[in-house]
């Protein structure tokens, strides 16, 4: 993955968006998608980049803690949180592995957009898994559409986008129930499909945040509106996102 300055263009990214997360309707469309399935009790986000999920958590009343490898991320998520007059301590720097050592399960374990980044993301989901309390939820979402990978891809340090049948074999390794499987974003497909195999580019996603002008409102209103209430409503056949959602049912087999 390309560095920049001591970090990688992946943490750049991230610490970018700690700042322009709360104006991004996508984000909020996506976050909106997996609290609708958080079961009651405790919520680890793992490779919880800015804290969105866990601010937009936090601030609707969840238990949300999340944890991220990367100093630079967790400090930029950390002030986020003070600016949101949130603690900034339910957001550290951890492994996953480490929680579960001393103990601490949650009901529910979110993934949001983490596998890619990991060449061995069987033993990732493995990690995943063990989080998660008997009877809990694992949510994950991943970047689909293999036939998609690019140069965003690329820059980020992506392994890999995801089909259906690759993310299900990964949840049937273990003693889960997988409860749903869909894709997400098929309004992006046509652009990312255009820019990627046609121009092999990134899709210039500028609209999505900052300043914008009267047509740029209209469009972020729009699109808002399509993805909170059509699209996380829908099952489309293709999608840039794939969103997994299973229920841990412990080593017996048992809830």
């Amino acid at each position: 993955m390309h560095q920049v300055n001591g970090i990688s263009e992946l943490e750049r990214q991230q610490v970018s968006l700690a700042q322009t997360q709360g104006a991004d309707f996508r984000l909020d469309a996506i976050r909106r998608l997996v609290a609708d399935r958080i079961a009651p009790g405790t919520v680890l986000d793992v490779g919880c980049g800015a804290g969105g999920l866990v601010t937009w958590l936090l601030a609707h009343g969840y238990d949300a803690r999340g944890i991220d490898l990367s100093a630079p991320i967790v400090a930029a998520a950390q002030e986020n949180l003070r600016l949101c007059g949130l603690d900034p301590s339910r957001i550290r720097e951890a492994s996953v592995d480490s929680l579960v050592e001393h103990g601490e399960l949650a009901d529910n374990v979110v993934s949001m957009d983490c596998l890619e980044h990991i060449e061995d993301d069987g033993r990732a989901f493995a990690s995943l898994v063990s989080a998660t309390r008997p009877g809990g939820r694992l949510i994950v979402t991943v970047p689909a559409m293999p036939s998609l990978f690019g140069a965003k891809d690329r820059a980020i340090g992506h392994y890999r986008r995801y089909t259906p049948e690759r993310l299900k074999e990964l949840a049937t390794r273990h003693p889960l129930r997988v409860d749903e499987l869909k894709y997400w974003n098929l309004l992006g497909v046509a652009p990312t499909f255009m820019a990627v195999r046609l121009f092999d580019r990134a899709v210039d996603e500028s609209f999505r945040y900052g300043e914008a002008g009267a047509g740029k409102r209209a469009l972020r209103r729009g699109l808002s509106a399509w993805f909170r209430h059509v699209e996380n409503r829908l099952r489309p056949p293709v999608g840039l996102t794939l969103l997994l959602v299973a229920t841990a049912l412990g080593e017996s087999g048992n809830e």
